[in-house]
C-alpha cells in the first residue's frame, strides 16, 4: 500500500482546491504523509497561462503559509491523539531554468521546505505543455526528446532539488512518436546517460499517475524508462499529481503494481530534505 502522495497542488496556482481542502482529500484516502508541492513563481521571461492571474510571489507566499499553519495543527493533533491523521509535508514544484540559477537557489533558501521537486516543463523559452507537436516533423520531435534529456541531465547536475517529476512530460501531446522514438538506439543512450547522471546527483525518480489524466493516458515515466532507473536502483517516490480533491492518491494501487513490475518494494518521502523509505 502506498503510505505517501507528495506531488499535489492548490487553487493558489491552477488547481481547483484549498489548502485545507486537499488535506481533507488525503485524510479519507488513508495516507501516512501528504505532500504539498504548489508551482513556484517563474523568472522574468517565462510564463503559464494556467496559472491564475495576480502577483505569484504573494500567492506562492500565502501558499507556503497556509501549508505551515496546517502542519503544525495536524502534529499537534498526533500529539495529543491515539488516531494519527496524515503527517503535513511542505515542498514546492521548481520550474527548471538553467537560465536563472540565482533565480532558483532563492527559492529553495527562502522556505523551510520538506522536499524540493524539480521539474521539466521548459526546454529553452519551449513550453511543453503549449508545444504543438502535430506541426514537428519525426526527426524535429526525436531531436525536442534528446535536448528534454539533456536538460534533465543538467538538472541532475544541478543537485539542487530532491525529486525528479513526471520523467517523461515530454511525451504528453505526442504519445506515438515518444514510444516510437524510446526504441531507437539514440533513445536508450539518453536514457543511460540520464539516468546515470540522477544516480549521481541521489536525486529520486517521481512514478505518478498524473500522466493517466492527460492526453497520452500513462503512467510517467513510461515501462522503459522506469526499466533503465531500476537497473541503476535509483530510488522512486509515489504521486497523484493531483490538482482537486478527486484525485489524492488516485489509482495508487495501479501505481504500486507499475513499480514492482520492476522490483521496487519502497518508495521515498523527505522531511526536512531528509530521505525516508517506506515500504508498499
Amino acid at each position: 500500500m502506498i503510505l505517501a502522495d507528495i506531488h499535489t497542488h492548490t487553487n493558489y496556482f491552477h488547481g481547483k482546491n484549498t489548502v485545507q481542502e486537499m488535506y481533507n482529500a488525503a485524510v479519507d484516502s488513508n495516507l501516512q504523509y501528504y505532500g504539498f508541492s504548489e508551482h513556484t513563481p517563474l523568472p522574468e521571461g517565462f510564463s503559464c497561462l494556467l496559472y491564475q492571474e495576480g502577483d505569484m510571489n504573494i500567492a506562492f507566499e500565502n501558499y507556503v503559509n497556509d501549508v505551515l499553519l496546517l502542519k503544525e495543527k495536524t502534529a499537534d493533533y498526533n500529539k495529543e491523539n491515539l488516531c494519527q491523521i496524515p503527517e503535513v509535508l511542505l515542498g514546492m514544484e521548481l520550474d527548471f531554468t538553467p537560465q536563472y540559477p540565482d533565480y532558483m537557489d532563492t527559492l529553495i533558501k527562502k522556505y523551510p521546505f520538506d522536499y524540493v521537486i524539480g521539474t521539466i516543463h521548459f526546454v529553452g523559452e519551449q513550453n511543453i505543455g503549449l508545444w504543438n507537436a502535430e506541426d514537428a516533423s519525426l526527426e524535429e520531435k526525436y531531436a525536442f526528446f534528446e535536448e528534454y534529456y539533456d536538460y534533465m541531465i543538467k538538472l541532475a547536475a544541478y543537485g539542487k532539488t530532491d525529486i525528479i517529476a513526471h520523467p517523461d512530460f515530454v511525451k504528453i501531446h505526442c504519445i506515438d512518436s515518444f514510444h516510437a522514438w524510446l526504441k531507437t538506439k539514440r533513445a536508450d543512450e539518453c536514457l543511460h546517460e540520464t539516468c546515470k547522471a540522477v544516480k549521481k546527483s541521489g536525486m529520486v525518480l517521481e512514478v505518478s499517475t498524473g500522466g493517466l489524466k492527460k492526453a497520452c493516458e500513462e503512467i510517467h515515466p513510461s515501462p522503459k524508462i522506469l526499466e533503465i532507473a531500476a537497473s541503476y536502483a535509483i530510488p522512486i517516490s509515489f504521486a497523484s499529481d493531483t490538482h482537486n480533491i478527486n484525485t489524492v492518491a488516485y489509482k495508487f494501487e495501479e501505481l504500486a503494481h507499475f513499480a514492482r513490475q520492476f522490483g521496487y518494494k519502497e518508495h521515498t518521502v523527505f522531511i526536512n530534505r531528509q530521505p525516508i523509505q517506506l515500504a508498499f
